[in-house]
């Protein structure tokens, strides 16, 4: 850690997730105080006793605080792009959960600041540092399985209840792309390496009534170097999660209608990831006189207590943005990557609404990861 001391770090947002960083940033050596805003004071008082830790409901005096050099962003979609604004131009170090924003123009205006600030903004893509899908990022960059041609993601969930509505809600959400499949947009980019041209989706009828964003999709998205990644996504299908005591939630859900899996394909190998399988497997393709050949190489999995370490790594992510603020470093995915995944995630709803394929150069220019 070198000589970086121990700092205030704020949480800006006292809902589930702001609970979850509060949680994670208490096994950093490197914060010694979390202060959370909320304009809700009730849910802070709540905080306050249940966690232990400081409370604000006046922004603005948590902003002008000098000693809070850090804020995660924890709040409602639609809130993320004022909040990253005010405490950028604060000078403070921002962590934003993801969607940025809830339209393109305010992403845009957040990175457009970030920059003019010369401030730290990292965007919650954790599955870049999910060991699930790192460990095939490095296949990638060691070239076993050779230029990546195709991706295709099967998704399958069950939805959210009336109770968590407003991720459905048009104004709220900015759009499923943004609130849910956006990880998985942003996940196929890290791994290609490579700009989206064209995006092309589609959305049948909804299945859940009460939604105001599509429940579905099929989504296309076409690489320059002709590389094709596909997305098949479902919530309704699934059983919903009733909390069996004997089994943790993956192990429940395994089986009951619920998929989440990806299948790589490059010109020298394959690779395949299952969350409900708890598997990660590696293939190595050659040829004999026969024709194609393909030998399974590596096969891994990992325990139920690893799950999320595995899947869904915001405790290592916090705790890697917490060193880099401390250090000096600059965000692991740069504002412009962050804001690229975004403008796939709305090409992607412009295109289902308007029936088209869309080409990104119609959203601006764009940004290889």
């Amino acid at each position: 850690m070198g000589s970086a001391s121990a700092m205030k770090v704020a949480v800006l947002g006292g809902g589930n997730m702001g609970v979850n960083v509060i949680e994670h940033l208490r096994d950093s050596p490197l914060v010694r105080e979390i202060t959370v805003f909320d304009p809700d004071s009730a849910k802070l008082a709540k905080l306050q006793h249940s966690h232990g830790v400081s409370t604000e409901h006046e922004l603005e005096r948590l902003l002008d605080d000098v000693t809070i050099p850090l804020v995660f962003i924890t709040a409602s979609n639609d809130a993320h792009k004022s909040l990253a604004v005010r405490a950028l131009e604060a000078g403070k170090a921002v962590m934003c959960e993801k969607p940025m924003a809830t339209n393109l123009a305010d992403a845009e205006e957040m990175v457009a600041v970030a920059e003019k600030t010369n401030g730290f903004l990292q965007v919650g893509f954790e599955l870049r540092y999910s060991h699930l899908y790192t460990r095939v990022k490095q296949w990638v960059d060691a070239g076993l399985v050779g230029r990546v041609r195709n991706t295709q993601c099967t998704y399958c969930t069950s939805a959210w209840g009336r109770h968590n509505v407003w991720r459905a809600a048009a104004g709220t959400s900015g759009g499923m792309f943004g609130e849910k499949l956006s990880h998985y947009v942003d996940l196929v980019r890290w791994w290609v390496q490579d700009e989206v041209e064209e995006v092309y989706a589609v959305a049948a009828p909804n299945v859940i009534s009460y939604y105001e964003v599509h429940d579905n999709y099929h989504c296309t998205y076409r690489f320059k170097s002709g590389a094709v990644s596909q997305l098949t996504f479902m919530m309704a299908p699934a059983a919903t999660f009733q909390g069996d005591p004997l089994q943790n939630a993956v192990s429940q859900q395994a089986g009951d209608g619920h998929a989440l899996r990806y299948m790589l394909y490059g010109d020298r190998g394959a690779a395949e990831t299952d969350v409900f399988l708890r598997t990660l497997k590696r293939w190595e393709f050659g040829e004999d006189a026969w024709g194609q050949t393909s030998k399974w190489v590596e096969n891994h999995t990992w325990n139920p207590d690893e799950d999320f370490a595995w899947f869904h790594n915001t405790h290592d992510q916090a705790l890697d943005i917490v060193r880099r603020v401390a250090m000096g470093e600059p965000p692991m995915t740069a504002p412009r990557d962050a804001l690229e995944t975004t403008r796939l995630c709305f090409a992607a709803e412009l295109s289902s609404k308007e029936g088209r394929p869309v080409r990104l150069a119609e959203l601006g220019a764009g940004v290889t990861p």
